[in-house]
């Protein structure tokens, strides 16, 4: 059921925590007049007010207060707190407008009037409401957090006449200003409060939507990235029977989650649910207005980040004057739009239209913000980087360095915003060769050393998000200057993905519940944590909207002493408690060492528009950059495109070659070519290729894999790692599927109808029960365990033991993040049961115990494409090394049944006879393509390449 618009303006919240006031409907008169008024018009002009939106159109709500007032100074005495009442109409209009000042000014009037009022006691809570609205606006959080202490006690001892909904609404403000102290835990607390008391309502109000979005910030703020991903979903499932799927409000958790996805770098996830937030703003206001315009300027964003940039330009040039004419061509919301514009410039090559706009923005800028505002050093940041796309390193450098100089007086040393924006003038500096490289270097590694402190405090928090581009710029800066070692540590800084930190954080839970004394700092370091996060939240604020008496050498100083108790903490960690709680880097040496003369190691890395190759092995290594503009993601693009249209037709041999000499030019090639063994790490695009389809010579039959044994690795290989295993396999088998995607399709209760019809769509697989039978016969395992059809569930996979060395193969389908809705992970699909939903996700695998030596996930992979947020299984394959396992045999793209049974007997039939892992895939691939295995040759590669292994 689709409920009516609420008192509360429809508007998306764009990961900023929201403090409310409710607008109460008018008290009865104190005491009755010897006529009493006729309140006709003037209550209609209080549910004018109420129906107005202060967002779509600000004129209209402040017109509505503004009548309200004057409809009540002609029925009563000056002095009659009805008159009080509509005036805080009037401020509230001032606060919506951004005129906090003279807002609080007339609030601070108003309350004594209605304090003496006791009929009139929702309008002085509602007053109170909105001074800590305001106080908090401008950074005054204590001030704020004891108003709404005061008005949350006043509810507990008054609690006759209380609204409900007015109570939850100064539960959820108390909640916000927790979180401006650094209390997670309260503001938490009083959030589930909140929206407690709202779900009993009926109707539900749409707060309750806002409520929701502000704890998905407070859980991504803190770093509970996963966790607010989850709740924000779990929120929108909830509230879309309980307000309504259209609901406008609705649009806050949309937004919210789209926010944080376009966050982590997946824009075709965040895509959809941007789109749906101002879709319902939209509908909601009858058609565009500036807040659903600004949802479409975060949707270009997403686009650009997708590569789409004449999609995002579109979109732009559709949603700029919408902005403009509501809000002004200078509005913040105006100028982000340009800014959004200007990198799509940059990304099209028109670079010199993207500096004449960066230079138009810092001069509007700098004429209507103050000092210290945040967007005067952002303005400069996007001049720098468009006069760097145009090569002129001067420019980008003097505007690079005109932003380190208003960030230095406006933020701690430390701070990330500062960091980048230092690396930034670095990379500028470096291209122009401005210093000497021992200068260049030298301070590379000072930033370094700062945004690796900054990383160790709290993975995958909004911070480390943040500074995450400038490990690309200070890799390349090593690399271009020959620091190789330097370059290699910020290469696996780089390459490391939000996935990597999500999975990390869950290693770094199992950990602690296996030893109290790590459960106990990662305790300590949570709370001096959330004490730091309210620390930042004075900063932040103050950098929006800054005040000259703020003390930012105060607040530098708790920042450094709660850095100091942290770096404590971390003391008195053992080498693997550490290693469970911060990420370690390899060395170049363990890289060195991994293998033998005929063996090596090739990391590759996309460092936001060049690339960097570190190849090692044998005791030897080399390094060199990929030039922004070599087409490696074109090349990736042309190879995928040919692997989907099937084996109908050709394989695109030319850009296959072409890629293998952009990768291995020259002298590495050559070396390459002597190596019987080639491990290789590689992220971005390459992330979604086999590398064993790859042509090294072009003008010759064959690819990469009949050359050598490839096999991938998730990450840098460590001094301690095994070496590569050989000899039999174990005797145990444990197979699931043989899943009726019917049968789980009907099973999907948590999930939408849309989920489940799309899971009944799924197609049959019927060789999977003979290909875990098979399985079990080239292993000699008589007895087998084997779970198929209902069998096939989560709860039988955790009641399993599952014995070290063991062979866990599942025969079933794969689906990628997004591919489902709800579905924000990679996912295998078994049978539904119980309260689990057929869907066996990463942050699931990884708190089981499988210490398999080897997983085949033969899964038909029904979406794999190349650009697409999360393009293979990775996330499942680091989810079963989570859970203890040595090796996972994984697909790229769709594969067809029979060849999947084919390709995985073959490798475990090569493993029994003594083959490793890696050697055993390559010989069944052979097998496959000339048919020595008795089935009919499948020779192209959409067929024999999608697997590959992987291992840790």
């Amino acid at each position: 059921m689709t409920r009516g618009m609420g008192k509360r303006p429809a508007r998306a919240a764009l990961l900023a925590v929201g403090l409310a006031w409710s607008a109460a409907a008018p008290a009865a008169p104190a005491a009755a007049l010897d006529r009493p008024p006729d309140r006709t018009r003037l209550d209609a002009l209080i549910a004018r007010f109420e129906a107005a939106d202060s967002e779509a159109d600000p004129a209209a709500y402040r017109a509505a207060a503004a009548d309200a007032l004057a409809e009540a100074r002609r029925l009563y005495p000056p002095d009659h707190p009805e008159i009080a009442a509509r005036s805080l109409y009037v401020a509230m209009g001032r606060a919506a407008a951004g005129e906090m000042d003279q807002a609080l000014a007339e609030a601070d009037r108003i309350i004594p009037i209605l304090a003496a009022a006791p009929a009139y006691r929702a309008d002085w809570r509602n007053a109170l409401n909105l001074r800590a609205y305001i106080l908090n606006f401008k950074g005054d959080h204590a001030a704020s957090l004891a108003i709404n202490e005061r008005l949350v006690a006043d509810y507990a001892a008054n609690p006759a006449g209380v609204a409900p909904r007015d109570h939850a609404t100064t539960l959820s403000n108390l909640a916000a200003s927790y979180l401006e102290h650094g209390r997670l835990d309260d503001a938490l607390e009083r959030n589930a409060e909140a929206i407690a008391v709202g779900l009993t309502l009926d109707p539900v109000p749409g707060d309750v939507a806002i409520w929701n979005a502000n704890r998905v910030v407070y859980l991504y703020s803190s770093g509970r990235t996963e966790e607010a991903i989850a709740t924000a979903q779990e929120a929108i499932g909830r509230l879309g029977n309980a307000i309504g799927a259209d609901h406008p409000m609705m649009a806050n958790l949309y937004a919210n989650l789209g926010a944080i996805l376009f966050r982590l770098n997946r824009p075709h996830d965040a895509m959809p649910m941007i789109r749906r937030a101002y879709e319902l703003i939209e509908k909601a206001g009858g058609g565009p207005n500036q807040n659903s315009a600004a949802m479409r300027v975060q949707f270009a964003q997403a686009l650009i980040r997708a590569g789409q940039y004449d999609d995002a330009i579109a979109f732009l040039d559709a949603a700029t004057p919408i902005i403009d004419a509501q809000l002004g061509a200078e509005s913040d919301r105006a100028l982000a739009a340009r800014d959004t514009r200007l990198i799509a410039l940059i990304a099209t090559g028109h670079g010199a239209e993207a500096e004449a706009l960066a230079r138009g923005l810092i001069a509007v800028r700098d004429a209507r913000l103050p000092e210290g505002h945040r967007d005067r050093a952002n303005a400069r940041d996007n001049l720098a980087k468009a006069a760097f796309a145009n090569g002129d390193w001067a420019a980008a450098a003097g505007a690079a360095r005109e932003a380190v100089a208003l960030r230095t007086g406006m933020l701690p040393p430390d701070h990330p915003d500062l960091l980048l924006g230092r690396a930034l003038l670095l990379r500028a500096e470096d291209r122009g060769d401005a210093r000497p490289a021992t200068d260049l270097v030298a301070d590379a590694r000072a930033l370094f050393d700062a945004l690796t402190g900054n990383a160790h405090l709290a993975r995958g928090s909004a911070q480390a998000e943040r500074q995450r581009p400038a490990y690309g710029w200070l890799a390349e800066i090593f690399a271009r200057r020959g620091a190789v070692e330097d370059a290699f540590e910020a290469q696996q800084w780089a390459a490391r993905s939000s996935l990597d930190d999500a999975l990390a954080v869950a290693a770094s839970e199992r950990a602690a519940a296996a030893d109290p004394a790590l459960a106990a700092i990662a305790g300590k370091r949570r709370q001096l944590l959330a004490a730091r996060q309210g620390l930042e939240a004075k900063l932040d604020a103050n950098l929006m909207r800054p005040d000259a008496a703020f003390d930012l050498a105060g607040l530098t100083r708790e920042l450094d002493g709660n850095r100091q108790a942290i770096a404590a903490l971390d003391a008195t960690l053992t080498l693997d408690q550490r290693a469970a709680l911060l990420f370690m880097p390899s060395r170049l040496a363990d890289l060195e060492a991994a293998g033998s003369r005929a063996a090596a190691t090739v990391m590759i890395t996309d460092l936001g528009g060049p690339w960097l190759v570190t190849a090692a092995g044998g005791g030897k290594a080399q390094q060199y950059l990929i030039a922004a503009d070599a087409p490696v993601d074109a090349l990736v693009g042309r190879l995928r495109a040919s692997i989907d249209a099937g084996e109908k037709d050709a394989f695109d041999r030319a850009a296959a070659a072409e890629l293998h000499a952009r990768l291995f030019p020259g002298a590495t090639a050559k070396w390459l070519a002597a190596t019987r063994r080639l491990a290789v790490i590689a992220n971005g695009s390459l992330g979604a290729l086999p590398f064993g389809l790859l042509v090294p010579d072009a003008g010759k039959p064959g690819y990469l894999a009949d050359r050598t044994t490839v096999s991938r690795m998730v990450r840098a290989p460590r001094a301690g790692d095994a070496g590569p295993d050989a000899g039999p396999a174990g005797a145990v088998l444990i197979g699931l599927g043989g899943v009726e995607s019917g049968r789980a399709g009907t099973l999907m209760a948590m999930r939408s109808a849309g989920t489940a019809r799309a899971i009944d769509e799924l197609p049959a697989l019927p060789g999977a029960p003979r290909e875990l039978a098979a399985l079990a016969a080239a292993l000699g395992d008589d007895g087998a365990r084997l779970l198929i059809g209902d069998d096939a569930t989560e709860a039988q996979l955790r009641a399993m033991p599952v014995p070290q060395g063991a062979v866990l193969a599942f025969a079933t389908h794969g689906l990628l993040s997004g591919e489902l809705d709800g579905l924000d992970e990679p996912a295998l699909l078994l049978t539904p049961a119980g309260g689990d939903d057929g869907l066996l996700k990463p942050s699931e695998i990884g708190g089981m115990t499988l210490p398999a030596r080897l997983v085949i996930l033969s899964a038909c992979n029904t979406a794999g494409a190349a650009g697409t947020d999360r393009p293979q299984l990775s996330g499942l394959v680091e989810g079963f090394f989570l859970a203890g396992a040595e090796r996972v045999m994984a697909s790229h793209w769709p594969v067809r049944d029979d060849i999947a049974r084919r390709l995985s007997v073959g490798m475990v039939k090569g493993m029994r006879a003594g083959e490793d892992p890696p050697a055993a895939l390559r010989a069944a691939i052979a097998a496959v393509r000339t048919g020595r295995d008795g089935e009919p040759r499948a020779d192209h590669p959409a067929l024999w390449a999608p697997f590959e292994l992987f291992s840790r």
